[in-house]
């Protein structure tokens, strides 16, 4: 998997401003000027010994200069089967991530696929690869003209499903799924066609409340014996979780699963029927 470093590690005229901070606001979690650069950096620190600590292999990507954001790197790109489709943000002052991320990635041995010509966020993309499906929320950052076009480059099924809840603007932040079926969804964040298509597939779904999605912990980070999240949701309370502080990052609407870009194996799961 990969993280991306939350400072610049080069030295040049802005090196002291060049690291994670909230210069914007882009979705209501954010408030410009209220995370300390040094307590994220020390939180996201212990935050990739964790994930190492539990069998994780974790490749650190460099921070973007001048893209506070850039620390969430799983929303500017999918990655899959060893290639990788750059995203498409909404606003523009991520427009810049992508592009970045991608050369990085294509120096890692990645091949970059050309993005879609609609918004599509990574933080909007929940994969069940051992399934050979994903989840697409679409309401806020991603377009839900984008479905066709991810499914096609994923390989497999893609259920798009609307998000409502503007605090729960990605749909890493209001849905997850792990490797035994289980699949945590927070019924405010959707539409009521999307729970319904929720309840019509065949994992085991759980309900979460809005006061657990709020606290992110629906951004999880499955590793093989634990679930690394910032707090625990009621449904998972029989699970081996191991909790981090990642407050400085929920200061801009982030935690443990945006944190981390995972580079999934669809081609070889199988098939589940929808």
């Amino acid at each position: 998997m990969f993280v991306g470093q939350p400072r610049c590690a080069c030295a040049h005229d802005d090196a002291a401003s060049c690291s994670y901070r909230v210069e914007w606001s882009i979705n209501p979690h954010m408030q410009v000027g209220s995370a300390d650069p040094q307590h994220a950096c020390d939180e996201h620190a212990r935050f990739v010994a964790t994930l190492r600590a539990h069998g994780a292999r974790v490749i650190r990507l460099p921070f973007l200069h001048g893209a506070f954001d850039s620390v969430f790197v799983k929303d500017s790109a999918i990655v899959v089967d060893g290639r990788a489709l750059p995203a498409t943000p909404r606003f523009s002052e991520r427009g810049d991530e992508p592009g970045a991320r991608a050369q990085q990635l294509a120096r890692l041995g990645a091949r970059v696929v050309a993005p879609l010509a609609t918004n599509l966020e990574g933080g909007d993309v929940v994969i069940a690869a051992h399934r050979r499906l994903a989840f697409m929320g679409h309401g806020f950052r991603t377009d839900a003209a984008s479905a066709p076009a991810l499914a096609r480059f994923l390989g497999c099924q893609v259920v798009a499903l609307e998000l409502v809840d503007p605090a729960l603007y990605h749909l890493d932040t209001a849905l997850a799924v792990l490797s035994d079926d289980t699949l945590l969804a927070c019924p405010d964040a959707f539409t009521l066609s999307a729970r319904r298509t929720l309840q019509r597939l065949p994992f085991d779904l759980r309900w979460v409340s809005r006061e657990d999605a709020l606290a992110f912990a629906l951004n999880i980070v499955e590793l093989d014996d634990v679930l690394v999240a910032r707090t625990v949701a009621r449904p998972l309370r029989d699970r081996r979780i191991v909790t981090v502080q990642l407050d400085e990052f929920l200061r801009a609407g982030g935690s443990a699963a945006c944190l981390v870009s995972v580079a999934h194996d669809v081609a070889h799961a199988t098939a589940i029927a929808a």
